[in-house]
């Protein structure tokens, strides 16, 4: 069984070792992490590049994606570093979005071969699992949310804060709407967490820097590890989804 874990540096030690895949695709080249997890293979992709360099507006999302699938990966999840727009999510909070707003007005974020269902962009199954794992482990998770995805790489006013807010979002990021998209086009079930690394601009005194954020998600790096060692545990094939339903059609129409 293979499984897909997108996020930072900081998950590498999850697995003993990690070798090194390079995979070609139309969009670049990709380099894929593997490690042994129980008896699943696990594929770790360092979003923004091993040495954190790539910003999110740059990341090359499509080859990722591609990479992903080439792999022969159906299953994948992201973790992800957000700001808290909802008071309740503090900071070092876990959530899990169910939803997504996806403002990025500067991203190419199709392959744009067909239409593909976005009424429900995560994955149920991969939720459920997610979910599980957070309450076997006793850990509070923020579930229903929604998630609205900027381009970045610069912070949002504090006017398109309070907007976002006034429109009933949780979590502001820069990445998650455009994997999900990609995902889905491709077929894999993709399901995100959230890390909240502060409290978006214009709901806290202090802005938002780099340098909070990594901090926080240092402090917060072993909570991460936790729910994601619990999560894979409990993934398995077995999947009643409907994820890959538009890519399914999408092939038997091109092949027919």
């Amino acid at each position: 069984m293979k499984i897909g874990l997108i996020g930072g540096t900081g998950l590498y030690d999850l697995f003993h070792t990690l070798t090194e895949q390079c995979i070609e695709t139309d969009y670049g080249q990709v380099t894929l992490l593997k490690g042994e997890f129980e008896d699943k293979e696990v594929y770790f992709l360092p979003r923004h590049g091993t040495e954190h360099g790539v910003l999110a507006p740059f990341v090359n999302y499509k080859a990722n994606m591609m990479a992903l699938k080439k792999a022969g990966i159906e299953q994948v999840i992201a973790v992800s570093a957000v700001g808290s727009i909802n008071p309740d999510i503090p900071i070092g909070g876990l959530s899990m979005p169910d939803q997504i707003v996806d403002f990025s007005r500067r991203r190419d974020n199709t392959y744009g071969q067909f239409s593909a269902d976005m009424t429900y962009p995560f994955c149920p199954d991969l939720q459920k699992a997610v979910s599980t794992a957070a309450t076997e482990n006793s850990q509070t998770l923020y579930e229903n949310t929604t998630l609205i995805c900027v381009d970045g790489p610069i912070y949002e006013t504090s006017s398109e804060l309070q907007l976002f807010s006034s429109w009933g979002m949780d979590v502001v990021g820069m990445t998650n709407s455009t994997e999900a998209a990609l995902a889905r086009e491709l077929g894999i079930c993709y399901s995100a967490v959230t890390l909240s690394t502060d409290l978006a601009t214009g709901f806290a005194p202090i802005p938002p820097d780099l340098g909070t954020h990594k901090r926080v998600a240092a402090i917060n790096k072993d909570k991460v590890k936790a729910l994601m060692v619990k999560t894979l545990a409990l993934l398995s094939e077995q999947k009643s989804c409907q994820c890959a339903k538009s890519y399914n059609e999408y092939m038997i129409l091109i092949n027919n």
